[in-house]
């Protein structure tokens, strides 16, 4: 999104972009490899070159600070609110006089919600001038915290489409045609992506059907060995495979049928963007919170309550039927996902950073 947002930028002799990189990656995230800063076409200024859990939070409410007092924005974007580190940026914003937007992809479905912390948190929401939020869900969660609709300004989340369908094509040309179709599960291997469940409903629903399926698991975290030592009194194969980096994912795209997402909580999920890029059907968690957006039943996909194993099993029964046209529901996962693009998110981002910004001159 960076990348093509500082396409835009750099067409506008009036407008500059600084994206102020805290950390170069998750501690979660260490074992996918180094990072490829030669993808990072945008201008950034690199804080920690190390883990983002290695900064105190002094050093964090500096390096922001600092950023600030030095390049003076109109608009300052936080992608935030759970930090102290963004209160304190967000309220000295205030005090100059800079204009605030908060890029939200929480959901009401994400936790629990209530008390206290939802009325703290709804007093830090309702300080921003206006929103970017990630899809319908995050909307909707914005709103009950005092937001008003006029105040959202851009609506979708995004991956690189283009990239990603180029190395899944270059991927599906050496594939080796197989006999027994598979479901992919990509992402961290925690109890809140919900694959025991999903791999006990799978086993029940293969004994029902002519064809059963296999499954890939990719990814890596601290469920995978009890989810490796389940798969061992499985009838069908279960494939794991080490977490990769994003520009690896296409590679493994290519030898399933369909992407699962099972998960009891997301607040959005990726991964379905990827894989309807490279035109797969997608069988998501009606938790998730990309699914009222992306998954559009029996034409690109189904969704699936995933505390109901019997619902779990109704939509493996839709996408595993032999009569369903999974090229076709491929096909249509492109189709949905056209709008969801990095070119489309950042020209609506710098929409809002000039609509913001005009505001504050009247």
């Amino acid at each position: 999104i960076f990348n093509e947002l500082q396409k835009i930028v750099d067409t506008n002799d009036a407008t500059q972009l600084l994206v102020l990189q805290l950390a170069m990656v998750e501690k979660s995230r260490t074992a996918l490899g180094q990072v490829d800063l030669s993808t990072h076409r945008y201008n950034y200024q690199l804080v920690h070159d190390g883990t983002l859990e290695e900064i105190s939070l002094k050093e964090r409410i500096i390096a922001m600070l600092k950023a600030v007092r030095k390049f003076k924005p109109d608009v300052v974007n936080l992608t935030g609110y759970y930090d102290v580190a963004s209160w304190i940026i967000l309220f000295y914003c205030k005090l100059l006089g800079i204009k605030t937007i908060l890029s939200n992809e929480s959901t009401l479905g994400d936790h629990i919600r209530g008390g206290i912390k939802e009325k703290f948190k709804s007093f830090i929401i309702r300080q921003f001038d206006v929103y970017f939020n990630f899809g319908t869900r995050s909307a909707e969660y914005l709103i009950t915290l005092g937001a008003k609709p006029e105040q959202l300004l851009v609506q979708r989340n995004c991956v690189d489409n283009k990239r990603l369908k180029e190395l899944f094509d270059n991927a599906k040309r050496l594939v080796i045609s197989k006999e027994q179709k598979s479901f992919i599960f990509i992402g961290r291997l925690i109890p809140f992506k919900n694959l025991p469940s999903f791999m006990e409903a799978l086993e029940e629903v293969n004994a029902q059907v002519a064809n059963p399926w296999g499954l890939i698991i990719l990814g890596e975290g601290e469920q995978k060995t009890e989810l490796q030592q389940r798969s061992t009194g499985l009838s069908y194969p279960v494939t794991f495979i080490n977490g990769v980096s994003w520009e690896e994912i296409p590679t493994y795209l290519a030898q399933a049928d369909a992407l699962v997402l099972p998960s009891y909580s997301e607040p959005w999920g990726l991964v379905v963007n990827e894989a309807m890029a490279c035109g797969m059907p997608v069988l998501v968690s009606e938790k998730c919170g990309c699914a009222i957006d992306l998954v559009k039943e029996e034409i690109n996909g189904f969704t699936f309550n995933p505390t109901n194993k019997e619902d779990i099993k109704r939509a493996l029964l839709k996408i595993m039927n032999q009569n369903l046209d999974l090229n076709n529901l491929g096909q249509q996962s492109i189709n949905i996902i056209k709008d969801y693009s990095s070119e489309n998110v950042a020209k609506e981002m710098f929409e809002g950073y000039t609509k913001i910004c005009q505001l504050g001159k009247k």
